[in-house]
């Protein structure tokens, strides 16, 4: 493969990334739409805005709250399944990052 097919291939993703991403972001302040965007947060009785300083959320507000939550917070938040789903995720990529490591050296 050479590097323009690379480069082109990249772009091309990029491109398609921005426009969906804009997309959630025009479709998720739309009132209509907050049973689909914050359902989980609608069940729970919960503001789908809560903590919100605008009446929209940040496409990448996940990332903050991914890391900054606890097992009990995202056992309150959603079910236990969730948190095995994250341990054994945490688990495959720590068994990843340990092949990668000595197949390197």
């Amino acid at each position: 493969m050479d590097l323009s097919s690379f480069i082109t291939s990249l772009a091309t993703s990029f491109i398609i990334f921005m426009v969906l991403l804009i997309l959630f972001a025009w479709l998720s302040t739309k009132p209509g739409n907050t049973v689909i965007y914050y359902q989980n947060r609608i069940l729970k009785g919960m503001d789908p805005w809560e903590g919100s300083r605008s009446k929209t959320r940040n496409p990448f507000a996940w990332i903050s709250e991914a890391f900054s939550s606890s097992e009990q917070d995202v056992i309150a938040m959603s079910s236990v399944d969730y948190v095995v789903y994250f341990v054994f995720l945490g688990t495959g990529s720590s068994y990843l990052y340990i092949f990668l490591i000595l197949n390197l050296s």
